[in-house]
C-alpha cells in the first residue's frame, strides 16, 4: 500500500480535532466580546471553520452526499452575519440618535440656565 492513503486518514483526522478546537476557542472570544463586531466575527468563523471541518468530513468517510449539507451550512452561517449586522447597525443608530437628542436636551438646559442668569445679574446692575 501506498504510504500516502495509509497517512491519509490521520492527517484528515488530526485536522478535523484541530479545527473543532479551534472553533471552540473562537467561540469562547465570541462570547467575552468586548465589541458587537467581535462577536460577529467570531460567528462568521465559526461557521467558516464548520464548513472546512465538514469537508474534512467528507474526504474522511468518503460521502459525497455531505458536501450538500456543507453547502446549505454555509447559506445559513453568511445569512446569520447578515442579520447579526444588520440588527448591529440598527443598534448602533439608535444609539447614536439618543445620544445627540440627549446633548441636545442637555445644550437647551443649559442655554435657559445661562439667560435666566443673565437677566437676573442684567437687572441688578440696571437698578444700581
Amino acid at each position: 500500500m501506498d504510504p500516502l492513503t495509509t497517512l491519509a486518514p490521520h492527517v484528515l483526522t488530526l485536522s478535523m480535532v484541530i479545527l473543532a478546537a479551534c472553533a471552540l476557542a473562537t467561540l469562547f472570544r465570541a462570547f467575552i466580546g468586548p465589541r458587537m463586531s467581535d462577536r460577529i466575527v467570531g460567528v462568521n468563523m465559526i461557521g467558516t471553520q464548520s464548513v472546512c471541518l465538514i469537508a474534512c468530513l467528507v474526504l474522511r468517510l468518503r460521502e459525497d452526499w455531505i458536501v450538500d449539507i456543507a453547502i446549505v451550512y454555509a447559506m445559513f452561517s453568511f445569512l446569520a452575519v447578515t442579520v447579526l449586522t444588520k440588527m448591529d447597525i440598527g443598534v448602533y443608530r439608535q444609539w447614536r440618535a439618543d445620544q445627540i437628542k440627549s446633548h441636545q436636551r442637555h445644550v437647551e438646559t443649559r442655554r435657559a440656565y445661562v439667560q435666566k442668569h443673565a437677566q437676573r445679574h442684567h437687572r441688578r446692575d440696571n437698578t444700581v
